[in-house]
């Protein structure tokens, strides 16, 4: 009798201990995946790209080479992708329908603080027939070390510009905020 108890204890704990596995069913949108489409497509394509930089109370606007502007893309592009099988089950996906924004809104929330991407919102407003499409995606991103926290606000408009708002705080400094928009044409 003792050893048919040992064996299902044993059992049991191995049950327990056993990973999770992520889940399969879900499906997240993956925005890094989406960026790097639209940035190899717009190498097909002949744009000219402005960069707008503002820090503090200073801007600045100048042309920019493709090459200048995948350096700012990247940022997007290697963003830790959320939609990755090994990332699932460290965010909550709500969908909804925004009507004073007439959009399909996705947002992706990290489960824990220590995620560097902490908030996705994919924007898809629906069209004549009820389709939507990607317009506007949202990333706020958080890193913190020993002695700084740097905050990223980014937004990619869709065939059409982006952003990056950097914020660093230090403990007894005040806040530094740097903005880089590229657009195109």
């Amino acid at each position: 009798m003792n050893k048919i108890l040992i064996c299902l204890f044993i059992l049991g704990w191995c049950i327990a201990c056993k990973p999770k596995k992520p889940d399969s069913t879900k499906a997240y949108f993956s925005i890094v995946d989406y960026l790097k489409v639209e940035v190899k497509n717009m190498d097909t394509l002949p744009l000219h790209f402005t960069k707008m930089t503002t820090i503090g109370t200073t801007s600045d606007t100048t042309e920019i080479t493709k090459e200048e502007f995948h350096k700012y893309a990247k940022e997007f592009c290697d963003l830790p992708d959320i939609a990755a099988s090994d990332k699932k089950d460290d965010y909550s996906e709500t969908n909804d329908f925004e009507e004073s924004l007439n959009n399909v809104l996705l947002i992706y929330t990290a489960k824990k603080e220590d995620d560097i991407v902490r908030n996705e919102t994919i924007m898809m407003p629906p069209d004549e027939s009820g389709n939507t499409h990607v317009q506007t995606i949202l990333v706020h991103t958080e890193n913190s070390t020993e002695d700084s926290t740097v905050e990223k606000e980014m937004t990619w408009h869709i065939q059409k510009r982006f952003q990056i708002v950097t914020k660093i705080s230090k403990p007894n400094q005040p806040e530094k905020i740097a903005t880089v928009a590229i657009s195109w044409e």
